[in-house]
Parts: structure tokens; sequence; C-alpha cells
């Protein structure tokens, strides 16, 4: 997410957690698709 600190500076701020087994799942698909698409 673009923050900006109360000094004017900017930034990015990643904010994570770990994925459920069903995103991991819908992920790997998606990328094996655009795998398939991209010829590799």
């Amino acid at each position: 997410y673009p923050f900006e600190s109360c000094d004017g500076t900017k930034g990015y701020l990643s904010c994570r957690r770990k994925p459920s087994r069903e995103e991991i799942a819908e992920a790997e698909v998606l990328y094996a698709n655009w795998n398939k698409e991209e010829g590799r």
C-alpha cells in the first residue's frame, strides 16, 4: 500500500499473510495457464 509519513517521505507498505490451501491451488492453476499461454 502506498503511504506518506508525517515528515513527507513516501513509500510502500507490504502486508503479508500465509495463504490458505485453496488460495495456493487457485494460484497454481493461474500460473500453469499463464505459462502454457507463454509457451513455457
